[in-house]
């Protein structure tokens, strides 16, 4: 150590070995490097200009590898022990190639190295949202909203909609269900089961790169929009749906994450959900 902090006065900036620098599989880098100067030095506007969050790091260590000169500065910890020097642990990070393309900004940047996940989960739904409840007719549906609201039972022994009188005696229901899907969805809410477990599917795509989101892809979200990568494809008239963007900024590094959701069978709405 004796052999480092040799020569140090107040406007020395003395880079320690071991600079590390690490590639994520998205693309972007992060790297520390330890530097130490004076107490004296540190106090100066110069010395602490070259530090500010932002900064390109070539300036603290200007014999770093070339290619790394588009690292900035993104955070520093402070140690300061006893005697005249203080030393900064210094963070950085950046980017060689943008997230998205030049133009109109619906693409990839062709350097962009993006990941892809696909996630099923199962959730509680109402039965008014399950295809065999959809597929019913008018009348079925109304008398099971009925049902639903507590005002008429089903007795599953005689197949019927029914009415409890006060002295605990019944009477069959002025109207009937038909389908025999609408007796099962009645059987089950006898039973006090009003939801059934729905799967949804999840595309996710996650980017690192220079750049924020573009005016196209914030347009997008919430709409009926086809997810980039090779999601799976699935059976019958479903289609994608952009539900979800999140960024988040360490220098001038971004991280995406876009989620296109799976609708159910028939798609969504094209007329609430397309462009």
């Amino acid at each position: 150590m004796a052999a480092t902090i040799l020569g140090l006065d107040s406007t020395s900036v003395r880079p320690q070995p071991a600079f590390r620098c690490q590639q994520s599989e998205n693309g972007g880098w992060t790297a520390s490097h330890t530097i130490i100067v004076t107490r004296a030095g540190f106090d100066t506007a110069g010395i602490q200009a070259l530090f500010a969050k932002g900064s390109l790091l070539t300036g603290v260590d200007a014999n770093i590898p070339s290619f790394f000169t588009f690292l900035k500065i993104t955070d520093v910890s402070v140690s300061a022990e006893e005697g005249d020097l203080i030393t900064l642990e210094v963070n950085a990070a950046g980017s060689t190639a943008a997230q998205y393309e030049l133009g109109d900004g619906t693409g990839l940047d062709i350097e962009s190295l993006p990941t892809y996940e696909l996630r099923g989960q199962l959730s509680d739904a109402s039965f008014s949202h399950h295809r065999k409840w959809l597929d019913l007719g008018d009348a079925d549906k109304f008398l099971l909203g009925i049902l639903l609201g507590g005002s008429i039972e089903y007795k599953p022994s005689i197949g019927k909609l029914i009415k409890l009188t006060e002295d605990n005696n019944f009477f069959n229901w002025p109207e009937q269900l038909t389908a025999d899907d609408a007796k099962s969805f009645a059987a089950l809410i006898q039973q006090g089961q009003t939801t059934y477990e729905s799967s949804k599917y999840t595309w996710t795509e996650t980017t690192e790169g220079l750049g924020q989101l573009t005016a196209a892809q914030l347009n997008k979200l919430g709409l009926i929009a086809t997810p980039r990568g090779t999601p799976p494809e699935a059976g019958g008239t479903r289609n994608w749906k952009l539900t979800s963007a999140t960024q988040s900024q360490q220098g001038e590094l971004y991280r995406t994450t876009l989620e296109w959701q799976l609708s159910d069978e028939g798609g969504f709405n094209s007329f609430l959900y397309d462009s």
